[in-house]
């Protein structure tokens, strides 16, 4: 049994707007004066507007990424991911918004190690969240160097 009380959240400790203050099957429902309400919906839609406008921006990305690959891959063939990198480079630095550039086309946002020396990065983790669209294959060679290789899906099939 669920019951609905007006109390201050155990989760939040005070009157916030949450529908996650669940103790012992009560929900606590919380209120936040109008004001409030307002500025965390304003913030709600700023951020699921950044999301779109994110997703928006991947799906472009992919669909350069595709076209590129399918300018310059046959049937069965694998496109060095740093080759791939480059040709982008060259099509769309001076197209694409510098932020876009940053973020897919260096590892500026990837300060690991795993990023180190491969500017291409960015791209391959975009890639790797379309494995409808993308194959990647990675080979390690015995100076332990990896070489990524990536196709079209529908260039294999």
């Amino acid at each position: 049994m669920v019951v609905l009380i007006d109390k201050r959240c155990p989760v939040h400790g005070d009157l916030a707007l949450c529908d996650q203050g669940r103790s012992n099957g009560v929900i606590y429902r919380c209120e936040l004066p109008a004001d409030k309400k307002v500025e965390a919906r304003s913030r709600v839609n700023r951020e699921a507007d950044n999301n779109q406008l994110l997703q928006l921006e991947e799906k472009d990305v992919v669909s350069s990424v595709a076209t590129v690959l399918s300018d310059l891959c046959g049937p069965g063939q694998w496109m060095p991911l740093e080759k791939l990198h480059a040709e982008l480079v060259d099509h769309c630095t001076n197209v694409w918004h510098h932020n876009r550039v940053r973020r897919y086309l260096t590892s500026e946002d990837y300060p690991g190690p795993e990023s180190k020396g491969k500017p291409w990065y960015g791209l391959l983790v975009l890639l790797r969240k379309y494995p409808e669209h993308f194959v990647i294959n990675t080979r390690r060679s015995k100076g332990r160097a990896t070489l990524e290789f990536v196709s079209l899906v529908s260039l294999l099939s």
